[in-house]
């Protein structure tokens, strides 16, 4: 048995190439698609989205993220999007450094009441930006406690 917390699960499945091509499931109302649309395909740039089993084992309708590095340029996309997308959003938490974002979670209303959509937001020590988009049964406490509890793997 082997303990291991979710979050470097996340980064695990960070690291792994996708096939997934320009459709998305997302929510296309959202900013955050552009981020996902202009970058997908860039070198060094890391997408993912979790299988429908994967997103079945944690009541998620939706999990795509996005990793970019060398593209300083993104970030001012990056925050501009998250800057329209948290209207009407609840901060769960949000981190700043010198008046600028650099961290964020935040829970978006959903189209149903069962449904519930996150946006996942970072800079990196290194500049990286990752950026990640949860929708799916999960409530904010569910989702705090898979991202940062130690889950038994068999």
């Amino acid at each position: 048995m082997k303990h291991v917390k979710f979050t470097t699960l996340l980064l695990i499945l960070l690291c792994l190439p996708t096939a997934a091509g320009g459709a998305t499931e997302m929510q296309k109302e959202l900013k955050i698609h552009d981020v996902f649309r202009q970058y997908w395909k860039k070198k060094n740039v890391t997408m993912v989205e979790l299988s429908r089993e994967m997103l079945d084992t944690y009541s998620l309708a939706h999990y795509r993220s996005i990793t970019i590095k060398g593209y300083p340029e993104a970030l001012t996309l990056v925050r501009r999007c998250l800057a329209a997308d948290q209207e009407g959003a609840k901060k769960i938490k949000e981190v700043t450094d010198g008046g600028e974002v650099v961290s964020a979670y935040y829970q978006l209303p959903g189209e149903t009441a069962d449904v519930n959509r996150f946006i996942l937001f970072k800079v990196g020590a290194h500049g990286e930006i990752t950026l990640v988009y949860i929708e799916g049964a999960i409530d904010g406490d569910d989702l705090i406690t898979i991202l940062f509890t130690k889950q038994v793997y068999k």
